[in-house]
């Protein structure tokens, strides 16, 4: 970084500018050896690990299963965990990184990620990658007996009651509030649930959320600077009871459905992974203008971050003019699922207007 500096100063940067892409390239690569890590909205750790109950010590019962969960999760599509498209993976011994006994009768199984994502791809199957939307979640309980409640985060926060609001039964609300978040980590799926502090309830009533109004809900979801906004409302906390009306607003859209508890993740998952989720087979050539790059960090930044996209298999730096640099990409989806992605990081902003050199165009905002 030092000697970067250097050569600015001697140079200028207007000199630097006009370097050769290739030179460009070389100097960003350097630069993203010192740079810190760039920050991701919601990034799915563990994303190749399972945990599973299965009787006994037979290890290929235990991998069949852990891989079950995993590849669930990885496509994001529910559908591919049958006896078939299992098959089609081949032995999942052959994926084991390391497993290990987590208690009698449950296992935790971590798989290679390189080695499976190479077995999807050539099954045919999608991928979706570690970058997932950060989803708030509202559940609003009115179980027609005065019992009143909106499902708090904070297990050892107290009920917050205005307006008259009876807390329903403290220990359903723990197994409700365990029970989402478990289908949520099965899924791979970002979860996070609001405080219902006084901040709050300031901006959002029990009846904006079971009237089903929206502004209010989004409001008083800013303060937790999540990707989507997923909205439930029941009147009985019975896991199995269709009763629930969801509603997802994510990307500028809303999506409403009945079911389950359980149905509010297990379906917003479903949603995401159609909308996210690539194949190999989809992986194309793309020419990618950013603007708004004022100096050496800024190239570097973008440069690591582009790199860092799971969709993106290669990146190359291919042209640099002023504050602007184009970028070659081998990407596997097409511009719109590129779009959803980077759209989950707020370093990079889409550009509404026409760049002829480009196919999609950014401006960069802001470092870590």
């Amino acid at each position: 970084a030092r000697a970067a500096g250097m050569i600015v100063q001697m140079q200028g940067f207007k000199t630097w500018l006009k370097a050769s892409a290739r030179m460009v390239a070389l100097t960003v690569c350097a630069l993203t050896l010192v740079l810190p890590p760039v920050p991701q909205a919601a990034t799915v750790a563990d994303l190749y690990t399972a945990e599973v109950e299965v009787p006994g010590d037979e290890l290929a019962a235990i991998f069949r299963a852990a891989l079950a969960q995993v590849v669930v999760r990885v496509t994001g599509s529910r559908a591919v965990a049958t006896p078939d498209k299992l098959s089609a993976l081949g032995d999942p011994a052959a994926l084991v990184l390391q497993y290990r006994s987590a208690g009698p009768g449950t296992w935790q199984v971590g798989f290679d990620p390189t080695a499976l994502r190479q077995r999807l791809d050539a099954a045919g199957l999608t991928i979706w990658s570690e970058e997932r939307p950060a989803t708030l979640l509202w559940l609003a309980v009115d179980s027609g007996r005065g019992e009143r409640e909106i499902l708090a985060g904070d297990a050892e926060s107290p009920p917050a009651a205005p307006g008259g609001l009876a807390p329903a039964d403290p220990d359903a609300l723990a197994a409700t509030r365990e029970s989402l978040l478990q289908v949520a980590d099965v899924r791979g799926l970002p979860l996070m649930l609001p405080l219902v502090d006084t901040a709050d309830l300031q901006v959002l009533s029990f009846a904006d959320l079971w009237g089903d109004f929206s502004e209010p809900v989004l409001e008083a979801s800013a303060r937790y600077q999540a990707d989507a906004v997923l909205i439930g409302r029941t009147p009985t906390l019975d896991p199995a009871a269709p009763r629930v009306r969801w509603t997802l607003l994510f990307d500028g859209e809303r999506w409403d459905w009945e079911g389950t508890l359980a149905d509010g993740p297990e379906f917003t998952a479903d949603l995401y992974a159609d909308r996210l989720a690539t194949s190999a087979d989809s992986a194309r050539q793309m020419r990618v203008a950013v603007r708004n790059l004022g100096d050496l960090d800024a190239y570097g930044q973008v440069y690591t971050y582009l790199q860092q996209l799971s969709p993106v298999e290669r990146c190359d730096v291919e042209e640099v003019t002023g504050d602007r640099a184009i970028f070659q990409l081998t990407v596997r989806g097409d511009p719109d699922q590129l779009l959803r992605i980077v759209a989950l990081r707020r370093l990079l902003v889409p550009v509404d207007e026409p760049a002829g050199d480009a196919d999609l165009q950014f401006a960069f905002v802001a470092g870590p």
